[in-house]
């Protein structure tokens, strides 16, 4: 999987997925995301040349509130995908799936006893697990876990994944002029 690419160069469109955004699409396009402690599976079906993302924040429909959108949850997203895919004459059993996120970034510097409890970045890889073996699915490749945040572009023609790893050097906040 490489890390960077050009991605001026490729001439797709680019969708941002955001917390709780499920895409598919039939055509070639790069889609984004940042995760932290989200997770995030890329669907992609090589003999169509479709692809599909998700970014959920929670592990399980469980945690619902009544204005949550179904992609929020990672039990969710990964049945909403198979769904698309299926509602598009696609056989889940063909599509290639892999995995990223759950980091666990905001507690490092607790006792390990409450990051493990207040964990939520395993709990949404653990589930989103636990949904994709619930289809036959498995990831052929994952990058999960972990400190450290993720931006990654996925090329849903190709199934292709750009990845980079986010630390706290790489981050800046900008001044209130650069915002606009």
């Amino acid at each position: 999987m490489p890390k960077c690419a050009p991605f001026d160069t490729l001439g797709l469109p680019i969708g941002h997925v955001s917390i709780g955004d499920c895409a598919f699409s039939t055509r070639p396009m790069l889609l984004t995301t940042v995760l932290g402690s989200c997770v995030c599976a890329t669907f992609h079906h090589p003999d169509r040349h479709a692809g599909g993302m998700f970014h959920a924040m929670l592990p399980d429909v469980g945690m619902a509130r009544p204005h949550n959108r179904p992609c929020t949850f990672a039990d969710q997203a990964v049945a909403s995908l198979v769904r698309r895919f299926r509602a598009g004459g696609m056989d889940p059993a063909d599509l290639v799936v892999k995995l990223f996120g759950g980091a666990n970034t905001m507690i490092s510097t607790q006792p390990e006893a409450l990051r493990e409890l207040l964990d939520v970045g395993k709990k949404n890889v653990d589930s989103a697990r636990a949904a994709l073996k619930s289809f036959g699915l498995h990831p052929v490749v994952e990058d999960t876990l972990g400190a450290r945040g993720r931006k990654l572009f996925f090329a849903t023609a190709t199934g292709q994944v750009w990845l980079t790893r986010l630390t706290p050097n790489e981050l800046r906040t900008l001044p209130p002029e650069e915002l606009g």
